[in-house]
């Protein structure tokens, strides 16, 4: 059966929407709503009736069509709920029109790949299974997680969820805020977009972190679809650093939502030593694929590199 490339014109949304909602390897970040806030134009590959779906996000750089991870994008690939095979897999990257001379993607962890026309690199994802009670998740946090938590909790910071759009946004645009992702002023807009529809729909929660004389100090905003709920934003500036609000914030976040069948990815929290925290958080670590692909002429490989 043949894979077909489809403009957005041509994408049935409808079928789009419920392959990656019944998919076994489903992401929110998938979903068509969420595609056309990164990429107004994106295109797929679709195999049988939406059997197998792959969506393209893609942008002009220097007069060439480039096909790339979106910063506010995760781990996307091939989505199905039928098996999913290395051949298959290479068989979808293999029908990608010859125009798009760069491709470079961050693969989701059901995604095998071997083909040996791309680079490929191993990447680190990091996740906690929230399904155990409170007491048992908090006896996994390493000595020095638990000790900055004590911390944060001794500094008097105070966590809160139920903050607004703006208050996010206000606080990550200030001089002294550090975030991950960091994002230009058209992923900002991106990024708002994304809230006020997971927020209207009850898909994502922005908790905050206050000091002692209430001055906001740390922000963070949680997506969630089915059983997944994802880090997609986070900062916090040299005050809540310096407290360790981010601990706090993300241990009152686990509290609140253990012993229910969900998984946490927390992989984005902005932390000068990311996989200390995350490590120390109790996660399980999991390796994906990260491919590449550049046959741009030289002087364009200088530009884009």
């Amino acid at each position: 059966m043949e894979i077909k490339y489809l403009n957005n014109n041509e994408i049935n949304f409808i079928r789009w929407d419920n392959c990656i909602n019944n998919a076994f390897n489903g992401s929110i970040f998938a979903f068509s709503w969420y595609l056309n806030i990164l990429c107004e134009d994106w295109h797929a590959l679709v195999l049988g009736d939406y059997n197998y779906v792959m969506p393209i996000i893609h942008k002009p750089v220097f007069r060439k069509e480039i096909i790339y991870s979106h910063v506010l994008g995760n781990r996307l690939g091939v989505f199905t709920n039928n098996l999913l095979t290395e051949d298959i897999v290479n068989q979808f990257f293999n029908a990608i029109p010859k125009n798009y001379t760069y491709i470079e993607l961050n693969l989701n962890k059901f995604n095998s790949f071997t083909d040996c026309t791309y680079q490929i690199s191993n990447h680190k994802i990091y996740e906690l299974d929230l399904i155990q009670s409170y007491s048992a998740l908090s006896q996994k946090y390493s000595g020095s997680f638990q000790k900055n938590i004590q911390s944060a909790k001794a500094n008097k910071i105070t966590i809160v969820n139920g903050l607004s759009t703006n208050d996010l946004i206000r606080f990550s645009v200030q001089k002294d805020s550090k975030s991950n992702p960091q994002l230009n002023k058209k992923e900002i807009a991106q990024l708002r977009m994304i809230i006020s529809f997971v927020l209207r729909y009850n898909l994502g929660e922005i908790y905050g972190a206050y000091t002692a004389n209430n001055n906001l100090c740390a922000v963070a905003l949680f997506i969630k679809s089915k059983r997944k709920i994802h880090l997609l934003y986070n900062a916090q500036n040299k005050n809540g650093k310096n407290l360790n609000a981010i601990y706090l914030l993300i241990d009152r976040f686990i509290e609140s939502h253990t012993e229910k069948n969900l998984t946490l990815n927390i992989e984005k929290v902005v932390s000068e030593n990311r996989v200390e925290f995350l490590t120390g958080a109790g996660t399980t670590e999991y390796k994906t694929k990260n491919i590449k692909k550049n046959n741009l002429p030289c002087y364009y490989k200088l530009l884009i590199t």
